[in-house]
């Protein structure tokens, strides 16, 4: 009889053994696909934050302060807050546009006209030579016809106005597990940069290690449509010369080079 209660002891040993292994085998992995997630929400949290900075960045670089008219397509809210002060009226469109945004200028304190409908439509509607800057955000995609949607920013701009745009490329290694979606190949960023019209015009990369981006700016000359009034004052003048002196040092590299040499280079 004393035997018994010893042989369900001896019994019992290798469940409890038995089911601490599978709670192991179940918690390794579960704990490597935590650690896993982890560093997939960081790689996220750091390309947003560095893709944020480098929004604003451009946008109070490269948009004339003081007085400055502006179309925005794309983007979020968020960005109005990058404006230079002083900035006279953003027009935001695009499909999902709505009253949010014109809340959002309020708190901003950046005049907002949202404009719901067709980004295609909302850039043909805007006058000739009245915008000191047009800013694209993950808009290239959505032209089968590139070369015409630089037609139209050109034909809005001032001259001495600017493009500045921030587009997603296809084929970052992480793309998949960051969500990127709606990139364009490295040769349609190219063709905005190779654009006949432009003054001066500069590309640059940023996350290329896991969801690439191109990041540029363009400006239509300011001898472009010369008397028809108010060109001098239409982009900040210290800026612009500041940047063609970057873009003439470019440019002299450039000539050094072989004939195509592609994204990442300045015109």
């Amino acid at each position: 009889m004393p035997a018994r209660p010893q042989s369900r002891q001896q019994r019992r040993r290798p469940r409890a053994v038995t089911v601490t292994a599978d709670l192991q085998s179940y918690l390794l992995p579960a704990a490597g696909l935590g650690v896993a997630l982890a560093g997939v929400a960081a790689l996220r949290l750091n390309g947003y934050s560095r893709l944020e900075y480098v929004t604003a960045a451009m946008l109070s670089r490269h948009v004339k302060r003081g007085g400055a008219r502006v179309l925005q397509l794309g983007g979020s809210t968020r960005d109005l807050f990058y404006y230079p002060e002083g900035t006279l009226q953003v027009t935001v469109g695009g499909p999902q546009v709505g009253a949010m945004w014109e809340q959002a200028g309020v708190q901003a304190k950046v005049p907002v006209v949202a404009v719901t409908a067709d980004v295609q439509k909302v850039l043909s509607s805007q006058a000739g030579s009245t915008l000191d800057s047009v800013v694209l955000l993950n808009q290239l995609q959505q032209w089968a016809d590139v070369e015409q949607l630089l037609a139209q920013v050109y034909r809005i701009l001032k001259p001495g106005g600017t493009l500045v745009f921030i587009q997603r490329l296809r084929g970052g290694p992480l793309q998949g597990l960051l969500g990127g979606g709606g990139g364009v190949e490295p040769g349609v960023v190219d063709s905005v940069q190779q654009y006949a019209g432009w003054d001066f015009a500069q590309l640059d990369a940023l996350l290329e290690d896991t969801d690439p981006h191109a990041v540029g700016v363009a400006i239509k000359p300011l001898s472009a449509g010369a008397g028809s009034g108010g060109a001098a004052g239409s982009v900040d003048a210290a800026a612009f010369e500041q940047l063609m002196r970057r873009g003439g040092k470019a440019k002299q590299k450039q000539q050094q080079q072989q004939q195509g040499g592609g994204f990442g280079t300045a015109r």
